[in-house]
C-alpha cells in the first residue's frame, strides 16, 4: 500500500514539474519568424553581392528586408546602406 502512496506521489509531482517547465518554455511562433517575400531592388542586389562570403551576402539582404518592412520605402534603405545617389551641386 505504502508503494502506491509513494507512486502516486511521484507521478503527482512530475505533472506538477511539467506544468511548471511548460511555463517557463520559449514559445516558437511561426508567425512571427516568417517574413513576407518582397523583391529586393537590382541595386540593392548587386550591393549585397559585393560581399564574399555567402553567409554574409544573405546577412545583408535579411537586414535589407527588415530594414524595408520597418520603413517601407526602398530609397531609406538605399540611404542606410550607403547605396543611395548623392545629389550633385
Amino acid at each position: 500500500m505504502l508503494h502506491l502512496v509513494w507512486a502516486g506521489v511521484v507521478v503527482y509531482g512530475i505533472w506538477r514539474f511539467a506544468q511548471v517547465l511548460e511555463r517557463f518554455a520559449p514559445v516558437r511562433s511561426t508567425a512571427s519568424q516568417a517574413t513576407p517575400v518582397v523583391e529586393i531592388p537590382p541595386d540593392l542586389v548587386g550591393l549585397a553581392l559585393r560581399e564574399r562570403e555567402l553567409w554574409a551576402q544573405e546577412e545583408m539582404l535579411r537586414a535589407m528586408r527588415e530594414r524595408y518592412f520597418d520603413v517601407q520605402d526602398w530609397n531609406l534603405v538605399r540611404s542606410a546602406f550607403g547605396a543611395a545617389p548623392t545629389p550633385e551641386r
